[in-house]
């Protein structure tokens, strides 16, 4: 069932600051770090250049808006790790500025992606965290900016999932 070695997961790992993350934790991580991505082709293709840096990421495919996926590698880190030890939440989408798509479209979208995907990888996944010395982090990258720049969908997601958070209580 465990083989004692401890895992981080990064969701939403093959490009931007996922894939960042993912290079750091697989230089300062003592155990194995699982790169996701929805699309297993650009997922397969983060692991293979961060191969070529000589680092040694594994790959799982996950879709957050595919409950499915999600109980799919729920099952592969049981069976492969007893649990999770850190799991850094950083999948998501954003419709560019200049997208047509009608805003209650993308509002409707980013919502299922970015707030109820996120909150189905945490009710799946927080059950596995491991008690000792475990970490949960949820990168957003609008949070960052300034308040007045940033796009109020992306905005109200991100502060959607920080309230699920801190209803959840403390990790």
């Amino acid at each position: 069932m465990s083989s004692g070695v401890r895992v981080a997961l990064v969701t939403g790992g093959n490009k931007g600051i996922g894939l960042a993350i993912v290079r750091d934790l697989c230089r300062l991580f003592s155990g194995d770090v699982v790169l996701t991505a929805r699309d297993v082709a650009r997922g397969q293709a983060a692991v293979q250049q961060l191969q070529a840096e000589g680092l040694s990421p594994r790959f799982h495919q996950l879709d957050i808006d595919d409950l499915q996926s999600i109980r799919a590698l729920r099952d592969f880190l049981l069976k492969e790790y007893g649990g999770l030890d850190v799991l850094v939440n950083n999948a998501g989408i954003a419709f560019k500025v200049a997208d047509p798509t009608p805003f209650h479209i993308q509002a409707e979208v980013t919502m299922k992606t970015n707030f109820f995907g996120t909150r189905d990888v945490c009710t799946e996944l927080l059950p596995l965290i491991k008690p000792q010395a475990s970490c949960i982090l949820s990168a957003w990258s609008c949070l960052s900016q300034n308040p007045g720049k940033s796009k109020p969908l992306a905005w109200f997601t991100e502060m959607s999932i920080i309230c699920r958070c801190l209803t959840l209580g403390p990790f």
